[in-house]
């Protein structure tokens, strides 16, 4: 029986267990986890939702730069009229009933390039947060990838305690027929139980190591705890090792970290141009339409209400702000220079994660050919031992030997395969590109 095949009879099983009486298990290829993830986990979710305030953030400084109109209006009711004086005497000013209104509108036409920088700003931080949003995505996968792949090496182990059982009661049952015989001692059949009974715990924690991390694997999808699922997959057959100078190259153009370190470079220089337009002038286009009404009632004729407007330019020239536009561009210029050291820091973390994880899959690929080649001259080797007991040519002891040699190679070698697909995963995540795009 393949590995896969093996993998596959221990997994459904096992999710058949976890079953809430009348529920049908929800069955998963790794591809729909990966979907299910990106849509429920909670960190896709937040990402998702920290986008939207960004492109509400880049609109809310793109209004800035579009006419501002208000209306606004009163009523007053002067139950004294007003007065005016004027050389001594004083005169009724007002009546009674007392209304306003007003339409104006601004339009910036200088700020000193503060609200195309704002612009700017605003867009790098939004590309920023789409950076961010991908990022997060990509760690959702790789945590989705990493809870599958555990799953399949715990079941793969699950799968190869239940053959060494099995195994173990098969010798004790060839034993038994041998000290039936004549050919075995009473000792040699009790040796043979403590083995079957050594073999029961092993199996009996692999199988929890199958359920704890089907549940884990429902905590990253967001599932109830108690959802019954059934993984359909296997630890396949390692393929070829990416290549390194393609995985580097493609990480530093294709990583969200990197992406997101550029995005706040710009913002941070940009926050320089943004509080610098404080110190400059500001000139902007105004215009207003007012009417004023006032009587003895509400009902006004036409000579109680009238209309006037105006309109123009307006400058502002801050010559002196107590050195606080220095200070704040001061700020900004460090913020700058961090933002720069924390770019280039950036690069190179990337470039260490692509090579840890390079070496990684590279000693697990390497790992999975020798544990091949152990577990195939394992397997000979018990199957020889077996004969030659039977023959008795070979005594209790090496058969329990043959066994474990068997079972040490086979779960070397299955852990040898979860490590290559976790860390080929990992690579993926650190260089922001599938495996086949960094194949030769």
């Amino acid at each position: 029986m393949s590995l896969g095949a093996l993998l596959l009879a221990a997994a459904l099983p096992l999710g058949a267990r976890a079953q809430v009486p009348g529920a049908a298990p929800l069955v998963l290829t790794l591809d729909d986890a990966i979907r299910l993830a990106l849509d429920r986990n909670i960190d896709a979710v937040r990402a998702r939702e920290n986008l939207a305030i960004f492109e509400s953030r880049y609109r809310e400084a793109f209004g800035q730069a579009l006419p501002q109109v208000t209306l606004s209006g009163s009523y007053a009711r002067n139950f004294e009229p007003p007065l005016a004086f004027f050389n001594g005497q004083k005169f009724i000013a007002g009546e009674p009933n007392a209304m306003q209104g007003e339409a104006a509108f601004t339009q910036a036409l200088y700020s000193g390039g503060k609200l195309s920088a704002a612009l700017r700003a605003g867009a790098a931080a939004r590309e920023g947060a789409r950076a961010d949003l991908a990022q997060s995505r990509d760690d959702v996968v790789l945590a989705v990838k990493q809870s599958f792949y555990a799953v399949l090496l715990a079941s793969a182990n699950a799968s190869i305690q239940q053959d060494n059982l099995a195994s173990a009661q098969e010798h004790l049952r060839t034993i038994q027929d041998r000290f039936a015989a004549g050919l075995d001692s009473d000792l040699t059949v009790l040796r043979q139980q403590v083995e079957v009974a050594n073999a029961e715990p092993a199996l009996i924690a692999a199988r929890n190591q199958v359920e704890l991390g089907l549940t884990m694997l429902k905590d990253t999808l967001a599932l109830d705890v108690d959802r019954p699922i059934v993984l359909s997959g296997s630890l396949a057959e390692p393929a070829a090792l990416p290549s390194y100078e393609a995985a580097s190259a493609l990480a530093l153009s294709r990583r969200p970290e990197v992406a997101s370190a550029v995005q706040k470079v710009k913002l941070a220089k940009e926050e320089i141009a943004v509080d610098a337009a404080d110190g400059r002038p500001q000139l902007s286009l105004f215009g207003n339409i007012q009417w004023n009404g006032q009587g003895p009632s509400l009902n006004l004729g036409p000579n109680d209400r009238g209309t006037s407007s105006a309109g123009g330019l307006s400058m502002n020239f801050p010559v002196f702000t107590g050195g606080q536009v220095h200070e704040r561009t001061a700020q900004d210029k460090l913020a700058y220079e961090r933002a720069l050291a924390e770019e280039a820091q950036t690069r190179r973390d990337v470039l260490v994660e692509v090579k840890r994880q390079w070496l990684a899959a590279r000693e697990a690929l390497e790992r999975a050919a020798s544990e091949r080649a152990a577990t195939f001259q394992g397997r000979r080797a018990l199957e020889a031992t077996e004969v030659r007991y039977k023959a008795g040519r070979a005594g209790q002891l090496d058969l329990t030997d043959a066994t474990l040699a068997l079972d040490r190679a086979r779960t070397a070698y299955a852990q040898a395969l979860g490590d290559y697909w976790t860390s080929l995963a990992a690579l993926e995540r650190a260089a922001g590109a599938e495996v086949k795009e960094m194949t030769p």
